[in-house]
């Protein structure tokens, strides 16, 4: 008998033993993998077709008798291998504890069958003292319940905070091997109803009557990178496998969730406290030496000065960090690349040193130009850094932070990427500003634009139980403003509008986003050849570093190909990496 056998610890796709004797998927065996013994999985009979010719290496031996992973783990592992084709090994090393995929002896869990039935509900309230009020409540019911925030600071701040009794009962997520095997003995053993977790802790072997999905729409779900399928998505399909209950929550709901059930909108943002600031009544800000300008609007530099002047707090937020956003030469325009990955990389530091956009590889600034030779680079697009040094001429007086200062010491103006949303629950901003929207939706990505309305949304409401008169600042030209403009006409009649368009294009949730990247230029041009000969749509920007993305509804026929022979040769110097896109 043949058997498919997967070993998390190497991240091999699934590789093929015999056996004198039948196995169960689930269980654990010994196997050799080039002359070196590891424990792997299971899968289930092989549907591969070998050559007589090939070797076929025995089972080496049997750890357990009976499966020691939960059933309903199981199926989440082997359901997220096969929707986001990253593998029944990738899968199950996010899901499982280290010492489990590395051949631990433990003991198989308790068999407890399913019952009851399937049920959603939601919890799509801005205000965040509403959000934590209905969740206490629903944990007060004696059940299992498991609850995912997006973040793991989010998911401690809850856990810290729960009332004494709930708290005794509950179990925070943790993040080290040691902890999480630690953590499984102890929900297997019934010592904890409660599991409060960041998006990992969707795996936990609880058994949830209730899993909870707070904040449902974050891209910060995402679990993990190899997989990058939302914690939301993870927890529906456990949930109705468990026919348990399953609840979201958060200030928008996703598209996905919308499209399923239509969630109800108990408030909108107040219109008095939206400012769109008129661009023409601005003046444009440089640095030398950096190409481009930030542009500060009168409307934001008078509220700025109002705001601080009577002891207030300012939260001014732009999506660009370090100095300038890219370094090139005036000669020949050819930019600073990332000598690890290929990619453009930034200054920071007074220019002092570059870091790639996208891998973070620091490297010293080149004398002269590594292409043409000429002495002379400049930077493009101001950064945060360059945004600092110009707010200080504003305002001299005013104690200036950036990202990375003691929260606790933040008095003044705030200068932050994204990121200092997480403030405006902490240093209570009287006003919030984005300085440039735009370049916010620019972005090439589809995601962009539902991510900054969400962005937008957050920093209205987060925290404005502290202040409700809390005003947001929008500078912005017109894709900008028409985003903005759905602001107070609530999240409902954006999500429609995104909706329209998505189903237009056959983007997530109607179709599929499937990026590959090649580690070798002869790969990346048979793949396109395959796509493009089975019609399927393929979008390559020319730069060999960058991935290529391919639209298409239909996963079964892009697997089709990713597992044709020309690709069943890769080794660790020629690869391909496939991440599927879904939501």
């Amino acid at each position: 008998m043949l058997v498919d056998v997967s070993v998390p610890e190497i991240g091999m796709d699934s590789l093929t033993y015999r056996t004198d004797r039948e196995l169960r998927a689930g269980l654990r065996v010994i196997v050799e993998v080039k002359s070196t013994k590891y424990t792997g999985f299971i899968v289930g009979q092989t549907a591969k077709k070998l050559p007589v010719s090939i070797e076929i290496k025995p089972v080496e031996g049997v750890i357990d008798e009976e499966p020691v992973v939960d059933a309903d783990i199981w199926d989440l592992a082997v359901w997220a291998a096969s929707v986001s084709m990253c593998g029944m090994s990738s899968a199950l090393k996010a899901a499982l504890p280290h010492s489990v995929y590395t051949g631990e002896k433990i003991s198989p869990p308790p068999f407890v069958e399913a019952s009851g039935n399937f049920t959603e509900r939601h919890c799509f309230n801005p205000l965040d003292s509403e959000r934590v009020k209905f969740f206490l409540t629903e944990l007060k019911e004696n059940v299992p319940t498991l609850i995912l925030f997006p973040k793991r600071d989010e998911a401690k701040s809850f856990f810290l905070n729960l009332p004494d009794g709930l708290k005794q009962e509950a179990l925070l997520w943790p993040e080290t091997p040691e902890k999480l095997r630690e953590a499984w003995k102890k929900i297997h053993s019934g010592e904890v109803r409660i599991v409060t977790a960041p998006p990992g802790g969707v795996f936990a072997p609880l058994r949830p009557r209730k899993i909870i999905v707070e904040d449902e729409s974050s891209p910060f779900h995402a679990i993990p990178y190899t997989m990058n399928l939302s914690a939301r998505s993870l927890a529906g399909h456990r949930a109705v496998y468990l026919k348990s209950e399953l609840i979201l929550a958060g200030r928008v709901p996703s598209l996905k969730t919308y499209i399923r059930s239509k969630p109800r909108e108990v408030l909108k943002p107040d219109r008095k406290n939206i400012i769109l600031a008129d661009i023409h009544q601005s003046r444009k800000e440089s640095l030398n030496g950096i190409e481009g300008t930030i542009l500060l609007t009168n409307t934001l530099t008078s509220r700025t000065h109002k705001q601080t002047a009577s002891g207030r707090n300012v939260l001014w937020l732009l999506n660009r960090t370090g100095e300038s956003s890219e370094v090139f030469c005036e000669n020949c325009g050819e930019s600073i690349t990332c000598p690890k990955c290929g990619s453009v990389m930034q200054s920071r530091n007074d220019g002092n040193i570059l870091r790639c956009r996208r891998c973070g590889n620091l490297r010293e600034v080149p004398s002269k130009c590594e292409k043409c030779g000429y002495p002379f680079l400049q930077g493009k697009r101001p950064g945060l850094e360059a945004l600092a040094k110009i707010a200080g001429k504003y305002f001299p007086d005013v104690h200036i932070f950036t990202e990375g200062s003691d929260v606790s010491t933040m008095k003044g103006l705030i200068l932050s990427t994204s990121k200092g949303l997480e403030l405006c629950g902490t240093v209570n901003p009287s006003l919030v500003a984005w300085l440039d929207l735009d370049s916010e939706i620019w972005l090439n990505d589809y995601t962009r634009r539902f991510n900054v309305f969400r962005n937008l949304i957050e920093s209205y409401w987060r925290g404005r139980e502290n202040d409700p008169e809390r005003k947001l600042l929008i500078q912005s030209r017109q894709k900008g403003m028409k985003l903005a403009e759905f602001l107070s006409r609530g999240w409902n009649a954006f999500i429609l509008d995104e909706i329209r368009t998505r189903r237009d294009f056959l983007l997530p949730p109607f179709g599929y986003i499937i990026e590959v990247e090649c580690s070798s230029k002869i790969l990346r041009e048979e793949l396109i050849n395959l796509f493009m000969n089975d019609g399927i749509f393929v979008m390559d920007s020319g730069v060999d570093s960058e991935p290529l993305y391919v639209n298409s509804q239909s996963l079964e026929s892009v697997k089709k190909i990713l597992s044709s022979k020309i690709f069943l040769r890769n080794t660790k110097k020629n690869y391909i990496n496939i991440t599927v896109r879904s939501d």
